[in-house]
Formats: structure tokens, sequence, C-alpha cells
């Protein structure tokens, strides 16, 4: 059975892993080379974003395309980010994946790879091609129009990078400079009575 969630539930789960506060909810959890991943009781995988500042160079920052097993090829340094969650999360089978920032870019990645139900938000742009992969439909992509990181990398040239999934893109009243990255702010906007009906409040989508 597909496990069905809240896009409020979920934002709840990124902000207490910001704030380690997930506690007794974390069954297995990672923390190595910049990466942070917690799998919790109930089978989900929260995966906060950048941590320290070395993150954003080793990660981020990575521009160029690796080709990835599918043949298709990928931001590198999301990737590269995106690998590690995998060896962690493939051996305990998630029933889903929460991505927020650099989390929600490898979250994009691994929900599609194991084609598990994906909520990301605030994510970045992370395959290159416009070809659809098997997996995407499901993963959905939660984006604020003022939040620069959901712009990220930008298409230069012949280079250029896009979400993977579905995308939902939110468009404030007002800009939130420095402010509107943070998750407190997707909530925030979510609860708009607008984007009701727009945006869907769980994930997947009821048929």
């Amino acid at each position: 059975m597909v496990l069905q969630y809240n896009v409020f539930k979920a934002g709840a789960l990124i902000d207490q892993a910001y704030g380690n506060k997930l506690g007794n909810k974390i069954k297995h959890q990672v923390d190595v080379a910049g990466v942070q991943a917690y799998y919790l009781a109930d089978g989900v995988l929260v995966l906060p974003g950048t941590n320290e500042l070395s993150d954003w160079t080793r990660y981020n920052l990575s521009v160029d395309a690796i080709k990835g097993d599918s043949g298709r090829y990928w931001h590198r340094g999301f990737m590269n980010y995106a690998q590690l969650v995998f060896m962690f999360a493939k051996p305990l089978k998630p029933k889903f994946i929460i991505g927020h920032s650099l989390g929600a870019a490898a979250a994009q990645i691994v929900g599609a790879s194991l084609k598990v139900p994906t909520i990301a938000f605030a994510s970045p742009k992370v395959l290159s091609g416009k070809s659809r992969l098997s997996g995407e439909g499901w993963v959905a992509n939660y984006l604020r129009m003022d939040d620069t990181v959901c712009h990220m990398p930008p298409n230069i040239g012949r280079k250029s990078y896009r979400h993977v999934g579905s995308r939902y893109w939110m468009a404030p009243d007002g800009v939130n400079i420095g402010e509107d990255h943070k998750i407190k702010n997707y909530m925030a906007i979510l609860k708009e009575a607008r984007f009701e009906t727009l945006v869907p409040k769980d994930w997947p989508k009821s048929a």
C-alpha cells in the first residue's frame, strides 16, 4: 500500500530535524560527509538541507554534469550527495521521503530512483535533459517563486538543469528577503487560501 503524507506534517518533520527534535521518532540516522538523513520508525526518510558552509562548496557548487546509472546526466554535486543518501536508504526501503533544500535535491533523485512517494521543499534543479524519467511521477516539488534556491543552478549556455517530478510554484504577495527559503515560510504560504485548490496538501494526490 502506498503511503500518503500531508504536506504540513511533512514540513513539521523538516522543522524538527533542523531543531534536533525528532527524538524517539528516529530509528536509524546518518551524519557523514555533510549528509544528514533520518529514517523514522514509521518508515519515513527525512532529509534536511545544508548544515555547514563546507556543504555548499562540496555539493551545491559542483555544477558540472555527471552520468548516472540510468544513463542520464545529473548535477554532479547533488548526485554525489544523493548517492550517499541512496546507500543509506535503499536497504531500509523507506515508505516516504521528505527533503528540504539540499535534502530536497537528494530527495528528488532518490525518490525517483526507488519509486517512493516524495515531497521536496525548496528544491534546486538536479537533472539535465527534458525527457521524463520512469520514476518522476512519485515526486512533488513545492517551490516559492521568490526562493533563489529553486531557480538554481541558473541555465548558462547549453548547460541547464530541471526539477524531477511535479512542480508546484507559489508566488507570495510580498518578498521576504532572507526568509523565503526557510521551511516555516513554505508552511505559511501553503496555508494561504488562494493555494487551497492549486497545490495538493496530500501526496500522492488522492484519486
